[in-house]
């Protein structure tokens, strides 16, 4: 393996309040950058608390920003992207090059992309536009629970994007959850990838309890540190390295703050769990992981 990507680890392995204490963490294993969302940058900002400041003092960059929004209703259109590009000013300020866009939650059992995909590719197009005007790379990303989450969505949006403007932001555990291959995904759309989530799925079908709720088997809603789920991870980075991928990647591992059935009760505690994930990268020949760690 050629070794040229260079990781980061998003921030949602601890809960949103808690991000004083992943970005040491993360910077303590000697990725290189971090992500967290748009509204952690607004209630920062609100009281007064240097976050620029503070992940500077670490040595990490704020690589890429998740942002999402209503895809669907065109009646809140304007006011969801108003939201975002609030969020991506505030985001300009750390230097960073990438702004990840994300649908809102949707009633999946009832939801039909048909009945939404022009507003979808409407909503998605005026956004990535409006983002690539303030200098930004704006990447889609597909996510279990919202509008676009199975292969078939997938190709249908991603097929009707305008490139020049919207990149794409697979996440290989998002796409494993979704019941979808992600490595044929990756392959499919490889032109148009700025950014990749390396997520790790315990994989099988989603089972739910008596009460609804998705049985958590690891209390990070399914997902697991690199290495120890179903996904090929080896072979996803093999196919990007052999392509020549120079974009950005972050190792991401949800948040047990959102298990429905294990909150409380992840299978690791966090900081344990992303150096379980940098340990299986090195197991694979990576050793570019940053050795001057700000103390």
């Amino acid at each position: 393996m050629t070794n040229r990507i260079r990781f980061g680890h998003t921030a949602i392995t601890w809960d949103n309040s808690d991000i004083e204490s992943a970005i040491p963490a993360i910077a303590s294993c000697g990725y290189w950058g971090t992500e967290t969302f748009g509204w952690v940058l607004e209630e920062w900002e609100a009281s007064g608390r240097d976050l620029p400041g503070l992940m500077g003092r670490h040595g990490l960059q704020l690589t890429s920003l998740y942002c999402h929004l209503d895809l669907v209703d065109p009646n809140v259109r304007q006011e969801e992207i108003g939201k975002v590009l609030q969020w991506v000013e505030m985001y300009k300020k750390f230097a960073g090059p990438v702004v990840i866009i994300g649908g809102k939650m949707v009633h999946r059992p009832s939801f039909s992309l048909t009945d939404h995909l022009a507003d979808v590719v409407a909503t998605i197009n005026e956004l990535a536009e409006r983002i690539a005007d303030r200098g930004l790379l704006c990447c889609f990303h597909p996510h279990t629970g919202t509008p676009v989450e199975t292969e078939e969505e997938i190709h249908r949006v991603m097929n009707a994007l305008d490139s020049r403007y919207a990149a794409f932001a697979p996440d290989t555990g998002q796409i494993a959850k979704g019941g979808s291959e992600p490595l044929g995904i990756i392959k499919e759309y490889r032109e148009l990838i700025r950014i990749v989530h390396v997520k790790d799925y315990i994989g099988g079908p989603i089972e739910h309890d008596a009460q609804g709720r998705e049985i958590d088997k690891t209390g990070f809603l399914g997902y697991t540190p690199l290495g120890q789920g179903s996904v090929d991870i080896k072979g996803i980075l093999q196919y990007l390295e052999n392509s020549g991928y120079t974009g950005y990647a972050h190792v991401e591992l949800d948040g047990n703050q959102w298990s429905p059935t294990r909150k409380g009760n992840p299978m690791l505690p966090p900081l344990e769990a992303i150096q379980t994930s940098k340990s299986y990268l090195q197991q694979l020949g990576y050793s570019n992981f940053k050795t001057d760690i700000p103390t």
